[in-house]
C-alpha cells in the first residue's frame, strides 16, 4: 500500500483586524547621513517614505509602549524623489556653493526613556510600525570632563611654537633689510 503526505505550508499567518503593511518605514541610517543618532531623548528621525508616494500628503501617527497616544505629529507633503531628500536639511556653505543634504522627518515632542511605535498612513496604505526607544539624558553635571588643566606636552608645544614664529618673524625683518 502506497501513503501520500501532503505537505501544507503557511504562507503567511495574519489576523483579520492586523492591516497588512504596504511598505517600510526605518529610522535615519548614522552611517549614510553623518548625523550623530537617529534616536535622542526628546525626537527622532525617520526616514521618508519611497518615491513612489511623492507629492502625497503623509499622517504620521505615534503611539507610546502602553498602545495610548503619543505626541500628535505633523502631516507632510511627501517631497518629490530627486537625490536623497527630506524635511529635516543641513545646508552647507562652502566657496559660494550651497550644498543641501535632506535627511528625515523628525519625531518632536517625545519623552525620554519611553519606547514608541511610529506609522506613516498614506492614502489608504499604512507603513509597518517602527518601534523606537528614546534615551535618557544625562545630566550635564555628572558628566567627566577628564584633566581640566593644560598637559605638560600642550605647553611644551606651545613655548616651542611660539619661539619658532619669533626665529621667523626675525629672519623676515633681517633679509628685507639685508636685500635692501
Amino acid at each position: 500500500a502506497r501513503i501520500n503526505f501532503v505537505t501544507v505550508i503557511p504562507l503567511r499567518l495574519n489576523r483579520l483586524d492586523t492591516p497588512i503593511a504596504a511598505f517600510n518605514i526605518s529610522l535615519a541610517n548614522k552611517a549614510d547621513n553623518g548625523i550623530v543618532g537617529s534616536v535622542r531623548s526628546m525626537s527622532a528621525i525617520v526616514n521618508l517614505p519611497q518615491c513612489r508616494f511623492s507629492n502625497q500628503e503623509v499622517m504620521v501617527n505615534v503611539t507610546n509602549n502602553t498602545g495610548g497616544p503619543g505626541p500628535e505629529q505633523k502631516s507632510f507633503d511627501n517631497p518629490i524623489c530627486r537625490f536623497k531628500r527630506g524635511l529635516i536639511s543641513i545646508v552647507s556653505n562652502a566657496n559660494d556653493v550651497r550644498q543641501t543634504l535632506n535627511l528625515g522627518y523628525k519625531l518632536t515632542n517625545l519623552q525620554p526613556n519611553t519606547e514608541y511605535d511610529v506609522v506613516y498612513r498614506i492614502g489608504s496604505e499604512e507603513s509597518n510600525p517602527l518601534r523606537i526607544m528614546t534615551s535618557s539624558p544625562m545630566d550635564f553635571n555628572n558628566i567627566d570632563v577628564g584633566f581640566s588643566g593644560r598637559s605638560g606636552a600642550m605647553v611644551v608645544i606651545t613655548v616651542l611654537l611660539s619661539i619658532a614664529m619669533v626665529v621667523l618673524i626675525i629672519i623676515l625683518i633681517v633679509s628685507v633689510f639685508v636685500r635692501t
